[in-house]
């Protein structure tokens, strides 16, 4: 099953918009990538390149029995887009009972997509426990705890494995990665020197700050398109290639027959 799912003890590390680039880095590497928001906010679609307008999505959706492959929108990129989309409070907490009622909702839903050859499907997450967080770590799927280098990540850091988060098993699988390393920062420094001691084989990367990144989502771009001399495509591209390694089918024999429809 080549899923991988980001998630965040708090808000505001970056995780929605390194999930966009790690899916633009995969693409790089020649998967297919399929991204799945599962976030209230339904902001993945802007760091695809898609508008604001674009109010399609999931949610509105899962009362309906069908694969969700038939509702992924493809993004300039090439790279497949599940949004949660735009729904109302109804919609928002039926998808929510959904998830919580019915273990295997959420793998019916995404169906063959999780075993396809050559396909790689991400999960955003929105911050903390949810739902949605209980529904994709019940799946044989790879989970990335997003930090930064600052002092509010090495406090939540414990939380991951309680059993209101993660819990204990998949706590201990988990995989993390610091995001927004400014090096020219003492502190930042030190807390992701923290973070390196502490984690040791469970840090799947670092990936510094660059202020490229923003301006590419405000550009509707992707970073290897806006900046491809930017020294953070090395730090995506060596955690996608990290991925790519780790799960069992992410290179098919038809991955290139690979359709989104």
């Amino acid at each position: 099953m080549n899923l991988v799912y980001l998630t965040s003890p708090k808000g505001g590390v970056g995780r929605t918009t390194l999930t966009a680039n790690l899916a633009f880095a995969l693409q790089r590497l020649g998967h297919q990538v399929v991204v799945l928001d599962l976030d209230v906010q339904n902001s993945l679609r802007l760091h695809m390149g898609l508008s604001v307008a674009e109010h399609r999505g999931v949610v509105a959706q899962s009362q309906h029995n069908s694969d969700w492959r038939e509702h992924i929108i493809e993004t300039p990129s090439g790279v497949g887009l599940l949004p949660y989309g735009q729904a109302t409070k109804a919609q928002r907490e039926g998808f929510n009972t959904l998830l919580r009622q019915e273990p295997d909702f959420l793998e019916h839903r995404l169906g063959s997509l999780l075993h396809q050859p050559g396909c790689i499907t991400l999960v955003d997450l929105p911050t903390g426990p949810s739902s949605g967080l209980d529904a994709v770590k019940r799946m044989d799927g790879l989970g990335v705890v997003v930090l930064m280098a600052d002092g509010c990540s090495a406090a939540t850091m414990p939380l991951v494995g309680q059993d209101h988060y993660l819990g204990a098993e998949a706590g201990k699988r988990a995989l993390y990665i610091i995001n927004q390393i400014y090096i020219r920062s003492r502190l930042n420094r030190d807390c992701a020197e923290f973070f390196e001691n502490r984690l040791g084989s469970a840090l799947l990367g670092r990936v510094h700050r660059d202020e490229a990144i923003p301006e590419a989502t405000a550009s509707l771009q992707s970073i290897f398109e806006y900046a491809p001399t930017s020294a953070v495509i090395q730090d995506l591209e060596d955690i996608a290639r990290s991925i790519s390694r780790m799960l069992p089918d992410a290179y098919g024999h038809d991955s290139m027959k690979f359709s989104l429809r």
